[in-house]
């Protein structure tokens, strides 16, 4: 992008306001005069006392977007809202659509790969330990992420063991996630594995075979040996080979 098209986009298709506030508030001064971060659309950022951390060598403009209209369905979205008292850590480019939600509390850290990761409309994520993301990992829309039970529950049967309410969540590489999928506390997803929509997620799936699906309340693996094709040049390929025409939602 030439600097005079980059300076039409700053000023006209971002949210100008909170793009600059962001960066020079949560940021080094430094990375912050990159305007890595673009913010778009309605956005409310409460109780920024938290870090924003970029952790990779290749620091430029736009690599993280917040709001942006995309090809994602846009029904019943909202404006974001982040709350960032923690860390959150990027290794790499993101791009969250509209109507994302983030609580990352006092003691939790989100720390999300990169490499091109897409998280679609209405996501919501509660950190309040941790929740570690990926590489090319990419969501569809109204699908949650929690860390935490929220509140307390009494194994009466077990001498009245009371559990943590937190445990971390991981997920691997190049995942694919369906649209009103739910993460809970302790689940782990490795790589190349594909979740259909509609599954709740709660538990560790470590030794799975790669290239897993997996779906269901609760999910449990249904099929192997497939993963999602992310090669764009292939899909079009596949798309004429099929006749399908992709038409943005």
């Amino acid at each position: 992008m030439s600097h005079l098209k980059l300076l039409f986009h700053i000023l006209f298709k971002t949210n100008l306001i909170k793009t600059l506030w962001l960066n020079f508030k949560m940021l080094p001064f430094q990375q912050a005069l990159h305007l890595p971060i673009y913010v778009y659309g309605r956005a409310e950022f409460r109780r920024m006392k938290g870090k924003i951390v970029l952790d990779t060598p290749d620091i430029y403009s736009s690599m993280i977007k917040i709001g942006k209209r995309d090809y994602y369905i846009a029904t019943a979205v909202q404006k974001c809202i982040w709350t960032i008292s923690g860390t959150l850590i990027f290794h790499g480019p993101v791009k969250f659509l509209q109507g994302s939600y983030l609580l990352i509390a006092d003691n939790g850290t989100l720390e999300i790969g990169g490499q091109d990761g897409i998280f679609g409309t209405n996501i919501r994520i509660f950190c309040f330990e941790r929740i570690t993301i990926g590489r090319n990992v990419r969501m569809a829309w109204d699908i949650q992420l929690m860390d935490s039970s929220f509140h307390y529950i009494e194994l009466t049967q077990k001498d009245n063991l009371v559990k943590p309410l937190t445990k971390p969540i991981v997920l691997g590489d190049n995942i694919w996630v369906g649209n009103r999928t739910t993460f809970s506390k302790g689940a782990i997803v490795p790589d190349q594995t594909v979740i259909a929509s509609n599954s709740v997620v709660n538990k560790d799936f470590t030794g799975i075979d790669p290239d897993t699906l997996l779906a269901g309340t609760p999910a449990t693996v249904k099929a192997t040996g497939c993963h999602r094709i992310f090669d764009v040049q292939r899909e079009k390929e596949l798309d004429k080979q099929f006749g399908y025409s992709r038409t943005h939602l």
